[in-house]
């Protein structure tokens, strides 16, 4: 139903997961605003034209000024305004954006210290519905303006589903009406039974919806494709009823693999351009965009402006180049 090429992606402020994000994150928190305005720029002259903030703030502090009493202070960058930025340079390329809230634990937290199992704080649902209204006051009328994406990643486990319905029932949709909710949660092929997600869909009121494929999950190509093999599937299955009840399909792919970290973690490093391109042939048939994590770090082109990211991204970003310019 696509082109078979990725035109969304993921970018963040400050990566609330350090480890995933070790060889950027550090030195993105000391970028000018010449800095932020190269990334998104860049992006854009690789045919992405949606990017999605994974969170506009992190453990509970704003990525922008202006709403102290309501959001909090915000966390000091080298650059004052970084969303701004990249907003108003994403509005010069007629990009959209999406904003992310709501991770997991009680203001931003990661999933490593919170799963979010009831019972829930209100402050998580308050706060989280004040963070909303804060960016819709501040980018919702503006041309670039795609939604909000809803960070915490949903595996459509049942206390889930619930607490998704509440957030948004009860405090995001009577506060901030009918702006386009995104979400990408985990792989549908690891869906009990798939048949109930339309169901999960009515009860959440998620307007967009980007499963992971998981292909970053895997080091050897096979494996991973089996991975995205599943997650394809599921699409498949569900993209017509999902489309039935307004839901939009995007698929989420993973750009990564995992390099082990001394303490057995993992960080985000560039993933086989080889697996990359499967992925994205496999996918584009099946749904309306094909979003990725990430540009930024794992396959963004290096520069003195874009310092950043692990030595095979650029290699990563020629070779996607290649293939980019290839396309009819």
């Amino acid at each position: 139903m696509t082109q078979a090429k990725i035109t969304g992606s993921f970018f963040d402020i400050q990566q609330v997961n350090i480890f995933d994000a070790a060889y950027w994150t550090d030195e993105c928190r000391f970028w000018k605003e010449d800095n932020w305005r190269a990334l998104i720029r860049d992006m854009h002259g690789i045919g992405i034209d949606t990017i999605i903030c994974g969170s506009v703030c992190l453990w509970g502090r704003p990525f922008f000024p202006g709403y102290e009493k309501t959001v909090g202070r915000p966390i000091k960058m080298g650059c004052e305004d970084p969303l701004g930025v990249c907003v108003d340079e994403a509005e010069k390329l007629g990009m959209k954006v999406f904003y992310g809230f709501g991770f997991r634990g009680r203001c931003s937290q990661v999933r490593d210290y919170a799963d979010m199992k009831p019972p829930w704080i209100e402050e998580w649902f308050t706060w989280n519905r004040a963070v909303c209204e804060a960016i819709v006051d501040r980018f919702g009328d503006r041309p670039s303006f795609g939604g909000l994406y809803v960070s915490y990643e949903i595996d459509f486990l049942d206390y889930q589903v619930d607490l998704y319905e509440k957030l948004m029932k009860q405090y995001l949709r009577p506060a901030v009406g009918k702006v386009k909710f995104l979400a990408s949660p985990g792989s549908l092929g690891d869906l009990d039974d798939i048949n109930k997600l339309p169901g999960y869909m009515e009860r959440t009121t998620i307007d967009i919806l980007a499963p992971q494929d998981y292909a970053g999950r895997r080091t050897n190509i096979e494996e991973a494709m089996k991975l995205v093999r599943a997650n394809a599937e599921g699409l498949r299955m569900a993209g017509p009823k999902l489309r039935d009840i307004g839901v939009t399909l995007w698929s989420n792919c993973e750009l990564f693999d995992f390099e082990p970290s001394p303490d057995g973690r993992a960080y985000c490093i560039p993933g086989p351009i080889e697996r990359i391109k499967q992925q994205i042939e496999l996918q584009a048939p099946l749904v309306e965009k094909l979003i990725c994590y990430q540009y930024q770090g794992i396959m963004n082109k290096r520069s003195d402006q874009v310092n950043i990211g692990h030595p095979a991204s650029d290699q990563l970003y020629h070779q996607y180049r290649r293939y980019y310019d290839s396309l009819p």
